[in-house]
Formats: C-alpha cells, structure tokens, sequence
C-alpha cells in the first residue's frame, strides 16, 4: 500500500535555514514549500493545504505564533512543528498551548526533526 505524498510548508525568515529544513524535508521523501515570512504563507494557504507547517516562532512582521492563532481563529487545521532558539521560551509554551505538536530548538538533529514530523503526519 502506497502512503501517499506528504507535503510541508517551512517558514522560516532566514535564506539559508529555510534552504536548509528544504533539504531536510526531501531526504525523508516528502514533498517541502519554503516560505520567508508568515504572510506569504498564509496567502499560499488559501489555494494549498500542506500536512505539516514547520514554523519558525520569532520572525519579523506576523510571528509564527501569530499565524499559528490565526490559522485557529479561521478553523484550519494543519499540524504545527515550532521552531525556536530557545525551547523553554514563554513563546515556545504558547506555541505549545495553542497546539503545536512538537517545539524544536534551533539548531535540532535531522532524527529529531524526522520523529516530530512523524507524530505531525500520523494525526
């Protein structure tokens, strides 16, 4: 039985994490979107829906904890992995509370990446 295409949307407002959580994404075989900010996302939502956001937390302009309650407050669930320099962070615990499925502090492991997105999948 084929799983079919998983597909993830990583936004991330620095060129080369981005570039990089790209690469990372197509060695585990799914399909990666890359985004340099929150609002290009969200308008790329209104024709796409990926399974996964991975989502850096402190950007400029909308933060991704700011797209992630606003994904909420328009009834869109997709899956939400944060990314943050510091996971013990009060952003990393409100990303938490608003239902991340998992929050990665940067610079995180290629195994620890593959568990989270796993866990964001399979729901």
């Amino acid at each position: 039985m084929h799983e079919r295409h998983r597909k993830f949307f990583v936004v991330d407002d620095d060129d080369a994490v981005r570039s990089a959580l790209c690469l990372l994404v197509h060695s585990f075989g799914w399909e990666a979107r890359g985004f340099a900010s929150a609002e290009l996302c969200l308008a790329a939502l209104q024709d796409e829906r990926p399974d996964c956001l991975l989502l850096d937390l402190n950007m400029p302009g909308m933060t991704g904890l700011q797209l992630q309650k606003d994904l909420i407050e328009r009834g869109v669930v997709i899956p939400v992995i944060a990314m943050t320099g510091n996971a013990e962070s009060s952003l990393s615990n409100r990303a938490r509370a608003a239902g991340a499925v998992a929050v990665l502090a940067k610079p995180f492991g290629a195994e620890a990446f593959k568990a989270s997105a796993e866990r964001a999948i399979a729901g």
